[in-house]
């Protein structure tokens, strides 16, 4: 320095403080992406795991994701542009249907599961929920043709848990957990197990690893891998939860002691003295096929709605306890960590829990606001998982002969990527309004500022020229059966008007 002076550490900023009393014992970790995640993944994906199974809130959050983001199914539309690559429209137009149409046969069959349990919206579900829960969620392509699945693709998905280095094989920045990588980074194989780790009959063959290229010859995914990366050179996906994983669970413990202690204040038992009789054991008159403990020797009285329990001579009750149940500070505190905890995953708490108790702008604005995660959900989940699948199946259709090649296809990659250009589209978004949100869209449509196609797909998740072809359909047929246009039936004339003789207009006679 000029004047040679050399700041010291935590000089310029506190929070790197060592001396500081609140921050001397905050250890943190220097790994890399990898490094950390080698560590800790498995453990936050079994803990992720039981929360899920277990916890309310935690599969609320899951749940909440599931419907918003995938709902029915994430539908594919081919969006080809015919003006730039240089072919005719007409043509482009009826190959995009097509595609469409063959693409939608297959999703809709279970035959696209190598389990044969799901259809390809199904798949989505699961995929996402898996990949959330775990941190990430594999699919292997596979070839199997039948007479059910011409196209011969499916896909088989595979829980995290089954991608690791072989048994021996030390862990590198090049090979960890499960993937190997290239000098860059990008993934060239991956290493999964026979078997799920602890299956019922196998407990040795899940330490016999496969490995699979993550690329075919022709460049298409053999492995797709859905995960969200929070650093760089991060090559496994962490659960959603795992942030949270110590409000959920604390929480979660918390609920069970308020609903016990509920419980048991429920129980009024009443305790009569005996001043006359012989002392005996102290069992209650809980019938014994309601009590938890058998009568045994050295049991304790059990307490149980309306119960009557007589003490023996010489016994009384010590002290009763009368708590106060329900607490009321129970809800304010627990929406409290619900609020933290659904906030730290980009959702407003009063989405997660399905529970509107506020005006119409506070419940406006907590689902827009949810609204922005789940859109960048959607996004991540359709580039991750959908779209490799659907240009997989594209390729496999057009050498099975089921799907006609376009023009350049294999031989310039520009064209292909071109050419498996599409849009993913899911569910309409909730309308807290429908007449307000529906007057905006047509406002919209009036001013020129959105398609008809964008209105039908924001309104009931559906494409225009679908919409209007079954408008011209219905035309022909109420012609046919000389049914009057829609409305005509309640549809009156004004008092003021009335119709004349000749033709003309005439005022009411009382105006």
């Amino acid at each position: 320095m000029a004047n040679g002076y050399i700041g010291g550490s935590g000089l310029a900023w506190k929070g790197a403080s060592e001396v500081t009393e609140a921050l001397k014992a905050f250890f943190v970790s220097r790994g890399s992406a990898d490094r950390d995640l080698l560590a800790d993944r498995k453990k936050l994906a079994f803990r992720s795991r039981a929360l899920f199974q277990n916890s309310s809130f935690a599969g609320a959050l899951i749940n909440s994701f599931g419907v918003n983001v995938v709902g029915t199914g994430l539908k594919a539309r081919p969006s080809v542009d015919y003006a730039l690559l240089g072919v005719d429209r007409e043509w482009c137009e009826n190959w995009m249907k097509k595609v469409q149409k063959l693409f939608a046969a297959w999703a809709d069959s279970k035959f696209c599961d190598a389990e044969r349990k799901n259809d390809f919206y199904q798949l989505q579900d699961l995929a996402l929920k898996t990949e959330l829960v775990t941190g990430d969620c594999f699919a292997l392509m596979q070839q199997r043709f039948s007479a059910q699945n011409p196209f011969g693709l499916q896909v088989k998905l595979l829980e995290g848990d089954r991608c690791q280095n072989p048994v021996g094989v030390t862990e590198t920045d090049r090979f960890s957990c499960g993937v190997e990588t290239d000098n860059f980074g990008a993934p060239i194989a991956y290493y999964f197990t026979k078997t799920p780790p602890w299956s019922i009959d196998n407990y040795t063959d899940w330490l016999e690893t496969i490995r699979v290229p993550a690329f075919d010859p022709l460049g298409y995914m053999n492995v797709v891998h859905a995960f969200n990366s929070d650093r760089t050179d991060q090559r496994r996906g962490v659960p959603l939860l795992a942030p949270v994983i110590l409000q959920i669970k604390q929480q979660e413990r918390y609920q069970d002691a308020e609903l016990m202690a509920a419980v048991v204040s429920s129980m009024f038992t009443v305790f009569v003295r005996n001043n006359q009789g012989p002392a005996e054991d102290f069992y209650g008159n809980t019938d014994e096929a309601q009590r938890v403990e058998p009568i045994a020797p050295n049991s304790a009285a059990e307490l149980s709605a309306g119960g009557i329990v007589e003490l023996g001579n010489g016994e009384e009750v010590d002290e009763i306890a009368n708590p106060s149940r329900p607490n009321p500070n129970y809800k304010p505190f627990v929406d409290a960590i619900f609020a933290e905890a659904a906030a730290r995953c980009g959702l407003s708490h009063e989405v997660v829990l399905r529970n509107f108790n506020s005006s119409y702008n506070a419940v406006r604005a907590a689902i827009l606001e949810s609204r922005k995660t789940f859109n960048r959900v959607k996004y991540d989940f359709a580039s991750d998982f959908c779209q490799p699948i659907y240009e997989k199946w594209l390729v496999t259709a057009m050498l099975a002969g089921e799907i006609e090649t376009p023009p350049g296809y294999f031989s310039d990659p520009v064209r292909r990527n071109l050419f498996n250009s599409c849009r993913w589209e899911g569910d309409a978004n909730f309308m807290l309004d429908p007449y307000k949100e529906t007057m905006a869209v047509k406002m919209q449509l009036d001013e020129q500022l959105i398609s008809r196609d964008d209105a039908c797909n924001a309104l009931h998740s559906s494409e225009y020229s679908s919409v209007i072809s079954k408008i011209a359909d219905e035309i022909k047929e109420r012609e046919r059966l000389g049914v009057p246009e829609p409305g005509a039936v309640s549809r009156s004339e004004n008092v003021s008007v009335q119709q004349v003789d000749d033709g003309g207009e005439s005022k009411d006679d009382n105006k």
